[in-house]
Order: C-alpha cells, then sequence, then structure tokens
C-alpha cells in the first residue's frame, strides 16, 4: 500500500475514532442529566437503566449490576441509594444468606420503569425519524448491530480490573 493511500486510511480511522469519542461522551453526559419521564418520575439514565434491570429480572445484587453495567460497585451502590430513596426500589435479604443483599423494585419501581421504556420507544423513534432524513433504515440498524458487536468487543478485551470504570 502506498503512503498516500495508507495516510488517508489512518486520517480517516482517526476520524472515526473521534466520532466514536464524542458520542461516548454525549451519551455519558446525557445519561447522567435528571429526565421527567413523566407522572412525576425524575430520573437520570443511569437510574433509569439501572431500575430496568432489576425490574427485568425481580432482583439484582449490587455486583450484578455492576459487570452489567461496566460501572463500580460503589457507583452502583449510589444509584440503588437514590432509587431507593425515590421508594423505587427496596433492599431484601433471604433467609440462611444475610451475606448478600438484593434489590427487588417496588410496585411504584415498575410504574417507573414502564414510563421509562414508553419514553425511550418515543424518543428514539424520533432520533430514527431523523436519522432517515440522511441514511437508510439498514444503515440504523447496522448501527445497532455493530454497537452490540462492540460492546462485547470491549468487555471481552478490556476485562474490568485491567480499566478503570467510569461513574
Amino acid at each position: 500500500m502506498d503512503q498516500k493511500k495508507r495516510a488517508f486510511i489512518i486520517d480517516d480511522l482517526n476520524e472515526k475514532v473521534d466520532a466514536v469519542y464524542r458520542h461516548g461522551t454525549l451519551q455519558e453526559r446525557y445519561s447522567n442529566i435528571p429526565q421527567d419521564y413523566g407522572m412525576g418520575f425524575v430520573l437520570t439514565e443511569s437510574e433509569a437503566h439501572t431500575l430496568g434491570y432489576v425490574c427485568q429480572r425481580g432482583e439484582a445484587t449490587v455486583t450484578e449490576l455492576a459487570e452489567f453495567s461496566f460501572r463500580t460497585k460503589g457507583t452502583v451502590s449510589k444509584i440503588l441509594k437514590k432509587l431507593e430513596e425515590k421508594a423505587l426500589v427496596q433492599r431484601e435479604q433471604k433467609e440462611g444468606n444475610r451475606k448478600w443483599v438484593y434489590f427487588t423494585p417496588t410496585l411504584k419501581g415498575y410504574q417507573a420503569n414502564d414510563v421509562h421504556k414508553a419514553y425511550d420507544q418515543w424518543a428514539t423513534s424520533r432520533m430514527i425519524e431523523a436519522l432517515l432524513e440522511n441514511c437508510t433504515m439498514e444503515d440504523v440498524e447496522s448501527f445497532y448491530r455493530v454497537t452490540q458487536l462492540r460492546v462485547a468487543y470491549l468487555a471481552k478485551t478490556h476485562p474490568r480490573e485491567s480499566i478503570k470504570m467510569h461513574k
């Protein structure tokens, strides 16, 4: 490969890496801004998706949530404390196993999760409509497929112990 073509590929790759970085930065910022999802449920996206995980499974530990969300146990504990204060989850310990604390959704938690999921569907549909002005539905589907593969790749190649988790 000649030097000129190689330089073009590298320059183009740098632009793509920068776009992924900027996307991640915007997503992280958005994740920490409280949103009013309606019906009095004001949550950050991080809180809403943590609640969603607990609702989907019926119960979850801090360790499970940390592994799922790529966050530290300390960060997850802070999120769960906020969800407890909002009466969306509750702590439970099982008979015969006082070592583990499980978090279960309350009825209000299930309601907040349903409202958040409906909001996500509405907001994502709006975003897709806007994207379709500049790309095809196949492009959008490819983005989601590649994003899932990228998450799997990064989780595999960057074990929790080797990277500093974001908060």
